[in-house]
Formats: structure tokens, sequence, C-alpha cells
């Protein structure tokens, strides 16, 4: 198997994205280029591709893509995140709640203590429960590259791998590392060779109710100007 460079993942990557993304281009007209930077007062941060064009329907669109090679294959591996299990077994605690009217105790009942009592209690024992029960899922894990992805603010975010450096990791980490970046709606592009690109699966559209997300980048009126 061919050991491909992280700049070849890059080129390789963003060509196959460019194509995907100029069919919903208004006009055709694009703007693609590696290595773009946020602007310094959102960190200076560099993408290592960026896509933007006028959407018919959704107005501005961006589109960011970081990219790893073998060589950054630590970044890579999935790890459990404490915080995320903690937040994501608050909130099933809180639905639990709402969901068993438990939460009416508070309006209804006129008890004292005990009207606070039982809604904490149920929302304590689901947040408990939901947490061990679900400790080992995907929907507590992180991936050190998502951070780095969310760095580059974007309508879609994709992350490229090398196939050489996505195929060392073992199929259980790999099935995570799918299933981690599918439930954030990152999408993954494998870079088999230069004319051979696999996708798991697309990344899913993410909406910026206020302006759009050019304003993040420092090319952002070269940008403009060519899209």
């Amino acid at each position: 198997m061919a050991v491909l460079t992280e700049q070849s993942v890059q080129k390789i990557a963003l060509r196959h994205l460019h194509r995907h993304y100029r069919r919903k281009s208004l006009w055709r007209k694009t703007f693609a280029k590696m290595e773009v930077r946020t602007r310094k007062k959102f960190g200076g941060k560099r993408a290592d591709g960026l896509i933007a064009f006028r959407h018919w329907l959704l107005g501005t669109y961006v589109v960011s893509m970081e990219a790893k090679s073998a060589k950054t294959l630590s970044a890579i591996r999935p790890y459990s995140d404490i915080r995320r299990l903690l937040l994501n077994s608050f909130r099933m605690g809180l639905f639990a709640c709402l969901i068993s009217g438990a939460y009416l105790a508070l309006i209804k009942m006129d008890d004292g203590w005990l009207q606070f009592v039982i809604p904490l209690n149920i929302w304590a024992v689901c947040s408990l429960l939901y947490g061990l029960l679900t400790i080992n899922s995907h929907r507590h894990q992180l991936v050190d590259v998502i951070r780095q992805i969310r760095q580059y603010p974007a309508n879609a975010q994709w992350l490229a791998f090398s196939k050489d450096s996505f195929m060392d990791l073992p199929a259980i980490k790999r099935r995570q590392l799918a299933r981690i970046c599918q439930a954030q709606g990152i999408g993954v592009i494998v870079v088999k060779n230069s004319r051979n690109v696999e996708v798991l699966h697309k990344a899913s559209y993410r909406w910026k109710w206020f302006g759009d997300f050019l304003k993040f980048y420092s090319k952002e009126k070269e940008i403009r100007q060519q899209i």
C-alpha cells in the first residue's frame, strides 16, 4: 500500500470535494484552496482546505477540511471524554424527568420539600443509569482531530485520512471513529490513491442563523469577489 503524505491527502481530498460541491454552486463559480487561515481574532487557525460558493437556495456555503496521514496517527485515536459523558447523562436525566411528568410535582404539589425531591431524584437516577449503561458508547467519545476541524467554522466540515493511516487503526477503533464523526455531523473521506477516494459518510449541513461562515476567514474579501 502506497504511503501518502499529508499534503497529498490534502490535494486529493480537496479536489474530490471541489468536484462534488461545484455541482451545487450557482453559475459554477467556486473558491477552493489549501491552507486558508481564520482571522486572528478567531485564533488564526489554518484549515487544510476551504471551499466556498453560492448555493442557489442556501446562500453562501462554506466547506472546511482537515487532512491526516500516518505521521499524525495519534490525532485520530478515539478516547473517552468524561465531560461529554456527564453532559449527555445530565441531558438524558432532564429528558426523562420531563417525559415522566415528574416536573409536574413542582407545579401541582404543595408538600414543601417533597415536591422538589421527586423530580430531582428521577433526574439523578436516570442520569446515573444512562451514564452506567452507555459508558462505552461513541456518544461520549472524542477524537483530537474533531477538535481541530471545529476550529474552522463551516456549513460542512470534513476529515480526510490517508488509507494507510486509517488502516493502521484496529478495526474497532475505525468503527468508533466513523461513529463519533457521524454523530457530530463530520464527513469522513479515506484517500486510497490519487484517483481512488472513499466517502465513509457525508457531512451534515450546519446552519448559520446570522450572516455566514466566511466572516471567520482572513481571505473573506477575496473569496466573496471570486464567488
